[in-house]
This record gives structure tokens, C-alpha cells and sequence, in this order.
């Protein structure tokens, strides 16, 4: 396995994730478990979820994982979750206000059961949230201790060099990752 700089952090991951969308819904507990013990066995350090995958199974399988596993292990692995997708069925349960981040991320803890998230990437662009909302609830995340370092998801090269440059101009903690909707059917950038 080859291992490189995660973004613009000091943090080493494997240069290969592992993403778990399906654990929960076509991958069973076990299947996922053997997947997460076969990525980890070759090395692999890298792990993305999110909040709203297969309806927050995968997070608690990665919980359940990450907790009966040996702490060697629990020290080598990055864990990637996200946030912004409807949790629930209030009027505050999705999008990027301080108001459901704060609520996404203490149940992603519970989830994971971990005390800090390595990566927490905002899931996607929000048109209703004001982005120094956003990005001051991150600081404030990365300043607690909830999580170490900023990401974004399916953000647009726009979107993203103004979430770097608010997050700069304020002194805030820059995201250090953009997670593209970019693959073989979506080249939209």
C-alpha cells in the first residue's frame, strides 16, 4: 500500500479509501467486518462514511468494528464522516446550519463511538445556510476537539475556493480536502 499526505494536512493515509455507502444495505454487518479486516490487513488506513448511509447503519457498523478492534488498529485507521442530508423530519434536520451540524456530529460520535472525528467533510452546498455559519460551526468543531481537520463534498470549484478564502480571510480552520462528485458517468466540476 502506498501511503500520502491527506490534502493540505500532515495527516498519512493510505493513498486507497475505503468507502462504506453500502455497509448496512447490500453488505451485511459480517461482510462489511470482513471488508473493513481485508482493507485494513493490505494496509489500508483510510475509511469515508457518512451520516446518512444505508440510514446511519454504516457509521454504527464502523463503530462496532473500531471498538472490539485492537488498539494498534484503532491508531493506524482515519475515519472520513460527512454531514447535510435530511436525519430526520424537522425543518432543522439537514443542511448546513450550525443548529444540525452540531446535532449530525455528536450523533456521528455516538455512532463511531469516538471522542474525535479525523475528517469531517460537509456533504454538499447548502443555498439556504450563510457559508460563515458553516465554516465558523467547523472551527469551532476543530477548537473542541470533535474533530481534527475541515473537508468538503461534492462542493464546485467556486463553491470551494470561497469556502477557502472565508475560512482564511477570518482566520477560521481551512477545509483540507474536496471530495468531487467526479467519476466515469458525472465530470461536472
Amino acid at each position: 500500500m502506498e501511503y500520502r499526505l491527506l490534502g493540505r494536512s500532515g495527516c498519512v493515509v493510505s493513498s486507497l479509501c475505503l468507502g462504506t455507502m453500502t455497509f448496512g444495505r447490500e453488505a451485511d454487518e459480517a461482510g462489511s467486518v470482513a471488508q473493513l479486516d481485508a482493507f485494513m490487513e493490505a494496509g489500508g488506513t483510510f475509511i469515508d462514511t457518512a451520516d446518512v448511509y444505508a440510514g446511519t447503519q454504516s457509521e454504527a457498523i464502523i463503530g462496532r468494528w473500531l471498538s472490539s478492534a485492537p488498539s494498534d488498529v484503532r491508531d493506524q485507521v482515519v475515519i472520513a464522516t460527512k454531514g447535510r442530508f435530511p436525519t430526520g423530519e424537522g425543518p432543522n434536520d439537514l443542511g448546513l446550519s450550525r443548529r444540525h451540524l452540531s446535532m449530525a456530529l455528536d450523533a456521528s460520535l455516538r455512532r463511531l463511538e469516538l471522542d474525535t472525528i479525523d475528517l469531517y467533510q460537509v456533504h454538499a452546498w447548502d443555498p439556504l445556510t450563510p457559508l460563515e455559519e458553516t465554516l465558523r460551526f467547523l472551527d469551532d468543531a476543530v477548537s473542541s476537539g470533535k474533530i481534527r481537520y475541515v473537508g468538503l463534498s461534492n462542493f464546485t470549484g467556486w463553491q470551494l475556493q470561497r469556502a477557502v478564502d472565508l475560512a482564511e480571510f477570518h482566520g477560521w480552520s481551512v477545509p483540507v480536502t474536496l471530495q468531487p462528485h467526479y467519476n466515469l458517468l458525472g465530470r461536472e466540476l
